[in-house]
């Protein structure tokens, strides 16, 4: 029993003063080094179009500093939601996993990256998506929207709701999506939108800051990632170990970079060597190119289609008079014209990743298709997550 009482008052202590234990942060320095660890900081502070916001340590999933613009930066948390604006804090406290404490400041980060693996679980909920493209989930605040159209005044209760579209002209031209499929445009009351996001205290906003409003949406949450569970192998022996090695065949003596691979483009990698983290990444012209898909209402490429795209991007850095037209399609939630748009940015979004590749432009034909070209039907979630596709055609 004493044994017992001295197990759990040593737990105790220990969770005291080691408050983070479970996480499994990367920090990346713009000078090329990238330490493992666990980040300190309780929170980090974002100044956003729509006000300053404050993200619990406990929902990163990834901070990153974005090329295009000095003073944005980029959160992404575990829950998938993802905010953008200036990184209000000066610096990070970072303990290694060799117990070393350090304090790096803001302007020497390039990003910090948190490790999770498992399954991820689903659960349905509101997505705000705002006029910069942020996006986030929690709970819509307002029990009722009033709309005005044609002089007369209609209260709609929040339950009945499908979707709200927000234009550049949202005082007259918002539109209502209704659960029962009718549709309500007009001027929206009030102007401010009470919102409540999983991941940061509630707030309001004009209308005028947003683009859309889903309820009753679909959305994966990943579960954290605790260290006991993951491998500390170094199998080619390159000093970083393979859960976050991309390249697991390194030779000895070869200089890498911060993900286990040598300095040579990607292409160039994968040109040469067949098989990474033990799968084939052999392909040929006449090969299947597989589909990639997307979260619903998105546009950006998830991390388990990279090495998809890689490999498509292989096989036409061998075949330099091949040309492939980027199919983008959607679901049926929603208007056609906002969905033929949804699926032309989904098809850009995999052009620019390919051109990132080294593939010429020209080869590249990307077209949205909306939801005409449906690969399964959309009345059951599990067919419309496999129309929120890209596919791939080959062409002459």
């Amino acid at each position: 029993m004493h044994k017992i009482v001295g197990v759990l008052i040593i737990l105790a202590i220990f969770s005291l003063f080691c408050p983070q234990f479970g996480q499994a942060d990367i920090v990346y320095i713009k000078n090329g080094d990238k330490l493992f660890g666990t980040v300190q900081n309780p929170s980090f502070s974002l100044q956003t179009p729509y006000g300053k916001i404050l993200i619990k340590n406990k929902f990163l999933k990834i901070l990153m500093f974005e090329n295009l613009s000095a003073e944005r930066w980029i959160v992404n948390t575990i829950n998938n939601d993802q905010f953008s604006g200036s990184w209000l804090d000066s610096s990070v406290s970072f303990i290694q996993e060799n117990g070393e404490t350090k304090e790096f400041r803001k302007k020497d980060i390039l990003r910090i990256k948190r490790e999770i693996q498992g399954p991820s679980y689903p659960v349905t909920t509101t997505i705000f998506t705002m006029e910069n493209d942020d996006r986030f989930s929690g709970r819509f605040l307002n029990p009722v929207i009033s709309i005005r159209a044609n002089y007369i005044t209609k209260k709609v209760p929040s339950n009945d709701i499908n979707r709200i579209e927000f234009t550049n002209d949202y005082q007259v031209d918002t539109k209502i999506l209704l659960n029962n499929g009718d549709l309500i445009a007009g001027q929206l009351e009030p102007n401010q939108i009470r919102m409540a996001p999983d991941t940061i205290p509630e707030f309001s906003i004009s209308q005028s800051g947003l683009k859309t409003i889903q309820f009753n949406a679909p959305k994966m949450v990943l579960k954290n990632f605790n260290p006991i569970d993951r491998p500390e192998n170094d199998s080619d022996g390159d000093g970083v170990p393979d859960y976050a090695d991309i390249c697991m065949d390194t030779p000895k003596g070869v200089r890498i970079n911060q993900d286990g691979c040598s300095a040579r483009s990607e292409i160039a990698r994968l040109n040469n060597h067949q098989k990474i983290n033990g799968a084939d990444r052999s392909e040929t012209p006449s090969g299947e190119m597989k589909n990639i898909l997307f979260d619903f209402d998105r546009i950006e490429i998830k991390p388990q289609y990279y090495s998809v795209l890689d490999n498509l991007a292989v096989m036409l850095s061998r075949n330099p008079e091949a040309r492939v037209e980027i199919q983008g399609h959607t679901d049926n939630i929603g208007s056609a014209e906002y969905n033929l748009t949804l699926s032309e940015r989904r098809a850009q979004t995999v052009k620019n990743y390919f051109v990132r590749k080294g593939v010429e432009k020209d080869r590249l034909i990307p077209v949205g298709y909306g939801f005409t070209v449906s690969k399964a039907p959309n009345e059951e979630e599990y067919g419309r997550a496999l129309n929120r596709r890209v596919e791939f055609s080959l062409q002459n």
